[in-house]
């Protein structure tokens, strides 16, 4: 309506003043004066239009942004502290018998998934994985999670550094509930590289160096070597080489092995990748991949495959159906027993191409 309304009223205008030049009612100046008078104030009007438009979108715009803002940062367990506080340490409990044996094992438990459920706030959109949850990844155990897309491999991965809250359940670290740690302790325990890599406006040093402030250069250099981004050294400045918003001056693939050198430069006790290598090259890949074997032999990783060869990083496998752990056990053991697995990974080698006639 704007922008037709002028429009209209000028259309109308030169007819009306046609038909009375015509007539010798008005004279051909006084038309074109008018004219030009009506062009000169049509911007202004329209100008105005577009303001309480860009009104509008800018008051939206800024709501959500101080919703963001303005939402509490979760820190600290909420509970009271006589909740968290041992009990043989509170006055007047009684001595318990000290277990140390019970202590170490608890101390080094691994991952745990017990009776985990999760549905996004609004399901009708945005549909999860509601299915009970339940896996344990040993100390020191890599395990790889496979599942048909739309599975909620991903949004299992994205539970455990607690990018989401899970429904109901619990998600422990070598024993430890991860709702009882601080945010910032849960992510210095747990690295984090997705498919999708997060990259900052600011140099290859900087970002990758945020998934360990502390690390030194000799951390620096290792991690990207693991990850072989030794295109690093090539670029104008080096490390100091300025990457752009999300990586903008990187391919697909070096952008990917940046996210998985800051996943790695810390030495993380718990290592999530969420199919961290699907936009290399067969080569690169390979190469990656042995050297992600010396760093998961020091770390308690879950990975999320698509390749076989993802796959065959882990000590055992998972199989997630429709949000539910199907199988769990060793890639050639499932290969023999479990007929979804079995297709599955038969359709991954089709699709991939795999070498040596297909054999897994």
């Amino acid at each position: 309506m704007i922008v037709g309304l002028p429009e209209i009223a000028l259309a109308c205008s030169l007819a009306v003043g046609v038909i009375q030049v015509a007539h010798g009612q008005a004279s051909t100046g006084t038309l074109v004066a008018f004219l030009s008078t009506a062009l000169a104030l049509r911007w202004p009007v329209e100008s105005l239009g577009w303001l309480l438009a860009y009104s509008n979108e800018a008051a939206t715009a800024t709501d959500r942004f101080f919703e963001v803002l303005d939402t509490p940062v979760a820190e600290a367990d909420d509970r009271p502290a006589e909740a968290i506080e041992p009990a043989a340490a509170r006055p007047g409990a009684p001595a318990e018998p000290a277990a140390p044996a019970a202590s170490e094992q608890a101390a080094r438990d691994g991952i745990r998934f017990e009776g985990v459920h999760f549905r996004y706030p609004d399901p009708r959109r945005l549909p999860g994985p509601a299915a009970r949850v339940d896996l344990h990844i040993r100390p020191g155990e890599t395990m790889a999670l496979v599942g048909h897309t739309g599975s909620g491999k991903t949004t299992l991965t994205a539970l455990l550094p607690r990018l989401y809250d899970s429904t109901s359940g619990r998600i422990t670290l070598d024993g430890t509930d991860i709702t009882d740690l601080p945010r910032s302790e849960l992510r210095r325990l747990v690295s984090v590289a997705f498919e999708e890599p997060t990259l900052f406006s600011a140099s290859v040093r900087e970002n990758v160096l945020m998934g360990a402030p502390d690390a030194d250069q000799v951390a620096l250099d290792r991690a990207l070597d693991t990850a072989q981004a030794q295109f690093v050294r090539a670029l104008p400045q080096g490390p100091d080489t300025e990457v752009g918003e999300q990586g903008l001056s990187l391919s697909g693939g070096q952008r990917q092995r940046l996210a998985l050198a800051r996943a790695v430069v810390g030495s993380p006790d718990f290592l999530v990748l969420d199919d961290p290598l699907s936009a290399l090259d067969v080569h690169t890949e390979a190469l990656v991949e042995q050297a992600l074997r010396r760093v998961l032999a020091d770390t308690t990783a879950l990975i999320v495959a698509h390749r076989p060869s993802t796959v065959m990083l882990a000590d055992r496998v998972a199989l997630l159906v429709d949000g539910r752990i199907e199988a769990v056990g060793e890639h050639h053991d499932l290969l023999e027993s479990c007929p979804a697995y079995r297709e599955l990974m038969s359709g991954e080698l089709t699709g991939a191409g795999a070498p040596n006639g297909g054999r897994a």
